[in-house]
């Protein structure tokens, strides 16, 4: 074998194993990439409007007096201590104090607290535990992630022409979460 092609395999190895790095990298840390990461930052102003439309949501407030937010991550939490701090400072809806908390996916399984909504921060959850979530807490669970309302959050956001809120109204319906009719006139459904 001439020498030229023994420093081309070497450099051809050298390469696989960046790129095997890079993508064990990108899934090990669970960051976003830039559509992800616009529909992220789109989706946390979003939210509070979201929270804020669905009916009888002070009767969501634990014994403290507090609206529970729970922002779920898988992998690295990184993302979802963004979220937590941006979602802290809007510091109420309707005149009540959240109490906003980061949660590994996992944890949030098997949680029985009292939660007005669940704000997803990861990629890819899985349409069962969009399910589960939104039926086991009685609450809002919003995806800004493509496909999610879909699969089973109960709102998120359509991107198309304009940003909307997106619902799906049978999970809505199956969480016990109700929303104004004047958001519904601007929503997108999903049924």
């Amino acid at each position: 074998m001439p020498p030229s092609a023994g420093v081309c395999r070497r450099g051809l190895v050298a390469a696989l194993v960046l790129c095997v790095g890079l993508v064990a990298t990108r899934a090990w840390t669970q960051s976003l990439w830039q559509e992800e990461e616009q529909r992220f930052r789109v989706g946390l102003k979003l939210f509070p409007a979201v929270l804020g439309a669905v009916e009888d949501l002070e009767d969501k407030r634990t014994d403290s007096g507090n609206l529970e937010i729970r922002v779920v991550y898988e992998g690295s939490d990184a993302v979802a201590r963004d979220a937590a701090s941006a979602l802290r400072g809007i510091g109420r809806i309707h005149e009540i104090p959240l109490n906003v908390e980061t949660l590994n996916a996992e944890a949030l399984d098997s949680d029985e607290s009292l939660l007005a909504g669940v704000f997803v921060a990861s990629v890819d959850v899985g349409a069962k535990r969009l399910r589960l979530w939104s039926e086991r807490h009685r609450a809002l669970v919003f995806s800004p992630f493509a496909g999610d309302v879909e699969a089973g959050a109960v709102a998120g956001i359509h991107v198309a022409d304009r940003i909307l809120p997106f619902v799906n109204l049978s999970r809505a319906k199956r969480a016990e979460v109700q929303f104004k009719p004047f958001f519904l006139k601007v929503a997108r459904r999903y049924e």
